[in-house]
């Protein structure tokens, strides 16, 4: 590996804020102009850039993560897939990207891509919710127990806390299932 590679995996799998500020600085500016030359503009560029950084951070966590490109072609490879989703999502139509403009170097990337909508989804769906149901959800996935999660909220009963928090996981799905990329990633 490429020392500036390296330094570039180092910085997202540390987290380092002066690395991933090099990081922007150097690719941001490539990976918006693909974007505004098919269709995007610059805030399209900075979301497609962020969530191509959030799948490569997630890569990169796994114990036999090995880059077998350069940075940069793993970088522009998850973008440019990216991009060709959201473009398919908003025109509602079936958008036919070659195989051989597809970046497909990295095994296990498109699960990776995939799993990332379905994050994104689920996030976009709780974010919906009350603010009593997302503080009732945030407790109850941190393993909160009920009997506390009663109390915090000040409901009269942990019983009551057992059927809000059903309530809440039923409006929950409702959303994510009412949203059309759901529709999408269960044909997929």
């Amino acid at each position: 590996m490429r020392p500036a590679d390296e330094h570039y995996i180092n910085a997202i799998r540390n987290n380092d804020r002066k690395g991933l500020q090099q990081l922007y600085q150097e690719f941001l500016p490539r990976i918006s102009a693909f974007i505004r030359k098919n269709g995007g503009r610059d805030a399209d560029a900075k979301d497609v850039f962020q969530d191509a950084l959030i799948v490569i951070f997630k890569k990169v966590q796994e114990a036999d993560f090995q880059l077998t490109s350069g940075f940069y072609t793993l970088l522009y490879g998850i973008c440019r897939n990216l991009w060709g989703n959201r473009l398919q999502k908003k025109s509602g139509n079936e958008v036919s990207i070659p195989e051989d403009y597809k970046y497909t170097g990295e095994a296990g990337l498109s699960q990776l891509l995939e799993q990332q909508e379905e994050e994104q989804l689920f996030w976009d769906a709780f974010r919906q919710l009350g603010q009593d149901c997302q503080q009732l959800l945030q407790w109850f996935f941190a393993k909160v127990k009920m009997a506390e999660i009663a109390e915090r909220m000040e409901y009269s009963s942990v019983g009551y806390a057992k059927k809000r928090k059903f309530q809440c996981k039923e409006q929950l799905i409702q959303r994510v299932k009412a949203d059309a990329r759901y529709s999408e990633l269960m044909n997929n």
